[in-house]
């Protein structure tokens, strides 16, 4: 009976014991991370991108550039008679740091162009030297105050910094008062030969150059500009008082030979005198050779062929018949 009854306890607590283990909730199980091979695992790094560079502009080696200097002839606001033929001569400086090569050009680029060329060579000049360049004009035939600018460029048409001009004035015509007659020649200027050319004030042209540049060569501080103004009337009259002729400011055949006397030219000359004789020879007589006041071989080869054309002795030599064939003009 005892048997039983510990055979009954024991089947009844095991069953308890079942009946828990089935009615527990189990946890759920999280699953042990996985270890990563950090050695294994490399970053790969960006690949720079190369940015495009800029290219500086190419600097120039040199640089061309003009600036004036001076006028060699026909200062501003000289004056002119309608229609009057001039030459304006400047003094420039190559004030860049290219040297000027022959090709350049010297071009006419605003204002009135006065009846000149488009463009005349310009000479060729090492940097920071002076040359003169020359152009011709022509007066317009309306009064009034003109201007022409002129400009160099390169051979290949690139222009020059830098410009320079000439202004000139034709003057409102004057006429005459009908009380005040013209100056007679004196008894001096016309007694001698009538062949001689007869200058006074208002003249202009050619001749006027060739008296101014005699004049200078006598020693006158005038400027040679083609215009037979009231300061070459002034110097006129200065030079015949001290030659001891008739002081009327006119220059007739007396007053030519005197400018001459003193000045018979010849190879290795120079000065104002052969600056005359070279104006003559290219501006009446269309020869081509520099007027630079230095009689070297062209100057002189110019003289022999003026001489033989004009039936004179050929020797090369401006004494007073070449002279006065010169200025007499064809």
């Amino acid at each position: 009976m005892q048997r039983k009854f510990f055979t009954v306890l024991l089947l009844l607590v095991l069953g308890g014991t079942l009946a828990c283990a089935t009615t527990s909730v189990s946890e759920p199980v999280t699953p042990a991370p996985t270890a990563v091979d950090v050695a294994a695992v490399t970053e790969t790094a960006p690949t720079p991108v190369a940015l495009p560079t800029e290219t500086p502009p190419p600097t120039p080696s040199c640089t061309f550039a003009l600036a004036y200097v001076a006028d060699v002839t026909v200062p501003d606001d000289t004056a002119f008679s309608p229609g009057a033929s001039f030459v304006k001569t400047w003094r420039i400086r190559n004030s860049g740091t290219c040297d000027w090569e022959p090709g350049a050009l010297f071009v006419y680029v605003s204002g009135d162009p006065l009846g000149g060329p488009a463009s005349v060579p310009l000479p060729p000049a090492v940097a920071g030297t002076n040359v003169d360049v020359s152009v011709d004009f022509v007066a317009p035939s309306s009064p009034g105050t003109y201007r022409s600018n002129w400009q160099a460029q390169s051979p290949d048409g690139a222009p020059f910094a830098g410009q320079a001009y000439v202004q000139i004035i034709v003057p409102e015509p004057t006429p005459l008062a009908t009380d005040t007659p013209l100056p007679a020649p004196t008894a001096t200027e016309t007694s001698a030969p009538a062949d001689w050319p007869v200058l006074r004030r208002g003249n202009v042209g050619a001749n006027v150059y060739a008296l101014q540049y005699l004049l200078k060569a006598e020693g006158a501080t005038i400027t040679a500009d083609g215009n037979f103004g009231p300061g070459t009337e002034a110097t006129v009259k200065t030079f015949q008082q001290a030659r001891g002729l008739a002081v009327d400011g006119i220059v007739g055949p007396q007053t030519w030979l005197e400018l001459i006397e003193n000045h018979t030219l010849r190879t290795g000359d120079s000065g104002d005198a052969v600056q005359a004789a070279q104006y003559l020879l290219v501006h009446v007589y269309d020869f081509t050779i520099k007027i630079d006041g230095v009689f070297g071989p062209g100057t002189r080869d110019a003289v022999q062929t003026f001489q033989t054309a004009h039936d004179l002795s050929s020797d090369g030599i401006v004494g007073q018949e070449t002279w006065k064939v010169l200025i007499v003009g064809p």
